[in-house]
């Protein structure tokens, strides 16, 4: 019994299952995962703490940067991060 079928043919469809088949399943979305997130190519990110210290400024200076579009940055998880990419492209600049 393949229960990923099942679970993409009838996704309303109450089950019991047996562990070792849930634990078989769950191995199968745990490498489906792995392969997803290494065929993506992952970029390295920088904290703020690591970008002022690269470039030898101060925290005002990363700030203003930003807010003016010269360093890109993304937020995850409330954080401030920025992309290898983004600070290269300030390094060539």
């Amino acid at each position: 019994m393949e229960l990923q079928l099942l679970l993409n043919d009838f996704p309303d469809l109450s089950i019991t299952v047996k562990s070792k088949d849930l634990l078989a399943f769950a191995e199968l979305i745990a490498n489906q995962t792995a392969e997803k997130i290494l065929a993506n190519k992952t970029e390295k990110v920088f904290t703020r703490e690591e970008v002022v210290i690269k470039f030898n400024i101060c925290a005002a200076t990363l700030w203003r940067w930003t807010k003016y579009g010269h360093l890109k940055s993304k937020k995850i998880g409330g954080r401030v991060y920025y992309s290898e990419s983004e600070v290269e492209k300030l390094i060539r600049k």
